[in-house]
């Protein structure tokens, strides 16, 4: 077992150096179908369900085992399905004129899904040993060979996944090749000697493949934050369920060197199981985006969290008590509703990326514990994908992790709001659709800046179809897309990517700041606190020091919002006060309408 651990140890630093410099690779335009694709593979907790549920371990397990497989099902379905969806929409504008569907789209998915299913039964059938078969003995030989080789293509297979990811030219095809890694580790399993009924296991993947299949097809893509945050959720559960299930298979009678993973296992997948439910509803607007705060609140946290760890080593050093076991579960699980519940939805992009972290890593404690090498790499790469993109998140908004789990950002007073002139900031000026014509008379550049209030409105169509009336008219048109634009990493990317937009079109903010001096036009769609000149000159606003979107220097500005109604960091946004800015009011879905009919005419 030492030697187990050992080598686990070696595989997992290895994996997660090897997934540094993969996803290190990834450009900001793949930031989304990054995440959305680290949590399919991340549904490599597949194969540990298979066991428990497959397995004659006992009706809790096999009932514990069912659940795990049915949300394992879900991510994986669900993951492949809306990252190849998104990936699809990455094209140039030479590659327009192609119509590529697919392999993952409409009736041949549905064909690909029964062959496939049909396929596996057989090979299960005939290639599983049977006690009154005489080639009892070499058929388990062959189905343990199938298992181990089959982990290891399906290793480099996710490997080379992850590494097509580092250009939209090549990122579809790794991603095929990711999914061929996943069913090649799914069929190795299959044949695992300790799996002796396959009917929980038919099943579970049947529901998970129906739901996350209906997810992953007919998902808008304004939906995906809070999609991948409950696809974190299902994939934490899965783990701390199959956590729970081997240790009350055991006994008791678990070594201190299973029982530390295993203990971490259950604490990380229910804290992100409860975590994740929270960040979905928060996006999805059934709680508010505020932070939610109480007096005390950072140290009754710590000090819940002190409480969970000490119960975690008291669990590996002395001797088995289920009581502070199924406690410990209870606490960590309370523990993820109150982590999120302070956080902001300005803070959504880090937050969704550390719970894709998290359950990165309780996917490698599940490894740990069950020994299996493909869920410790698989669960590295996830891990480290999670967490760079969260520092890349605290980065671009020039804070700290810590700052964001525990500062209650969006939560400010109203000196902070207003700064140190108060009101004195002048008028602010407002414009019709039908006079923006004459103001681009004579244009030769537009920059146009969208943000989350463009995928609320799901207007990403029409600023697609305005650029283009533009670009008709001779006019040179870039899209400037900032870090944490929207609530996850590079949703903005893809939201355009949905409406056509040729993604050579699309500029990050380092790329585009030089060019808004030379704009004769930004045009704002639902961006705020992105595009706040506070954060450069304001010292004490709580944006100040976040790297933004220069729009103040392009020589006119249209900002489409709704009200002046602060942003997410709820502060007012001093670009608005601009004397070279104009407010045009509205839905940005219906203002863009009006525009273009006001253009065309």
């Amino acid at each position: 077992m030492t030697n187990e651990l050992e080598i686990g140890l070696y595989i997992f630093m290895l994996a997660g150096f090897l997934g540094y410099h993969l996803i290190t690779r990834v450009p900001p335009l793949l930031h989304t179908p990054l995440m959305s694709a680290t949590n399919a593979i991340a549904g490599i907790s597949l194969v540990g369900s298979l066991v428990v549920a497959g397995a004659d371990y006992g009706p809790l397990s096999t009932a514990l085992g069912f659940i795990a497989v049915t949300c394992s099902s879900t991510n994986v379905v669900g993951g492949f399905l809306i990252t190849d969806r998104m990936l699809k929409m990455f094209k140039t504008a030479k590659d327009q004129a192609s119509d590529d569907r697919g392999i993952f789209s409409g009736r041949r998915a549905v064909a690909a899904s029964v062959l496939l299913i049909g396929g596996l039964a057989l090979l299960v059938y005939l290639l599983r040993p049977h006690a009154e078969s005489p080639g009892t003995v070499a058929a388990g030989k062959l189905t343990t060979e199938a298992l181990r080789y089959s982990y290891i293509v399906s290793a480099a297979l996710f490997i080379l996944g992850l590494k097509g990811l580092s250009s939209p030219r090549y990122a579809r095809r790794g991603m095929i090749l990711a999914a061929v890694g996943m069913l090649m580790a799914v069929v190795g399993t299959l044949f695992h000697h300790e799996i002796v009924n396959y009917t929980w296991i038919i099943i579970g993947m049947v529901i998970g493949s129906v739901i996350g299949g209906g997810m992953g097809l007919r998902i808008p893509m304004t939906a995906v934050p809070q999609r991948t945050a409950l696809s974190h959720s299902l994939g934490a559960l899965a783990a701390c369920l199959v956590g729970i299930s081997e240790y009350f298979r055991h006994s008791g009678e678990l070594s201190k060197v299973v029982m530390t993973p295993l203990g971490f296992e259950v604490v990380v997948g229910g804290l992100t199981f409860t975590g994740s439910l929270m960040a979905a509803a928060k996006l999805q607007g059934l709680l508010p985006g505020q932070p939610l705060t109480y007096k005390g609140q950072n140290v009754f946290n710590l000090g819940l969290l002190a409480v969970i760890v000490g119960c975690v080593v008291y669990n590996v050093v002395m001797p088995p008590a289920p009581l502070v076991f199924e406690v410990t579960v209870g606490l960590a699980i309370i523990f993820g509703f109150l982590l999120v519940l302070p956080i902001g939805a300005a803070d959504m992009p880090v937050v969704i990326a550390l719970l894709n972290s998290y359950g990165g890593l309780a996917d490698a404690s599940m490894g740990f514990v069950l020994m299996n090498k493909i869920q410790i790499i698989t669960g590295s790469l996830d891990g480290t994908s999670g967490f760079l993109l969260s520092l890349l998140m605290c980065r671009a908004m020039n804070r700290s992790a810590i700052n964001v789990l525990f500062g209650a950002f969006g939560k400010i007073s109203t000196e902070q709001a207003l700064g140190p002139g108060g009101d004195a900031r002048g008028d602010t000026r407002s414009i019709q659709p039908d006079e923006v014509p004459a103001l681009l008379d004579g244009a030769r550049s537009v920059i146009i800046v969208p943000g989350y209030g463009m995928a609320v409105a799901q207007a990403q169509h029409g600023v697609a179809e305005l650029a283009k009336l533009l670009i008709k008219r001779g006019i040179d048109v870039k899209y400037a897309v900032h870090p944490v634009a929207g609530r996850m990493p590079g949703h903005m990317n893809v939201l355009l990517a949905e409406a056509n937009v040729p993604y050579d079109q699309l500029f990050g903010m380092e790329q585009i700041n030089p060019y808004f001096p030379e704009a004769d036009l930004a045009l704002v769609v639902g961006a705020n606190d992105v595009t706040n000149p506070a954060a450069q000159t304001n010292k004490s606003s709580p944006l100040y020091g976040m790297p933004i979107l220069e729009v103040d220097r392009a020589k006119m500005i249209i900002v489409l919002k709704r009200s002046m109604r602060p942003g997410f960091a709820g502060v007012d946004n001093d670009l608005y006060f601009n004397p070279k800015c104009m407010m045009l009011f509205g839905d940005a879905k219906d203002s863009l309408s009006k525009l273009f009919a006001a253009m065309k005419s």
